[in-house]
């Protein structure tokens, strides 16, 4: 099966059109103002995202390092086998957590999460 010029056009025009619609959305997301960390299921520390800065909380293999900037969240230090959630880099949405588990670390921004269902 090949494709026709015309089904090549209506591919483009469909991804061009994909992509114009999803910038609204991406630029019109919710800014945090506050980040939750939980250390086995206990908040341990709320933190100010409009304040650039480092925090240090003890997690269960030792220290984990957490680093605010420019409204965004990560974790810079951590004692894990593979260093996963120093990886995941920084993070600015409500709807993406930080999770340490072999430290039982959470690094959750807090904020209106938009639910698209809501079950009863």
């Amino acid at each position: 099966m090949t494709l026709k010029k015309a089904d090549k056009i209506l591919i483009l025009f469909l991804m061009a059109l994909s992509l114009f619609l999803i910038f609204p959305l991406l630029k019109n997301a919710p800014e945090a103002d506050v980040a939750s960390v939980y250390v086995k299921n206990e908040k341990v520390l709320s933190i100010d995202l409009g304040r650039d800065d480092t925090y240090e909380v003890e997690g269960t293999n030792g220290a984990v390092v957490i680093e605010v900037q420019d409204h965004k969240i990560r974790v810079t230090q951590e004692n894990s086998p593979h260093h996963l959630c120093s990886r995941q880099g920084f993070v600015s949405s409500p709807n993406t957590p930080i999770v340490c588990l072999p430290n039982e670390t959470v690094v959750q921004i807090e904020g209106d999460t938009q639910e698209d269902t809501v079950i009863q």
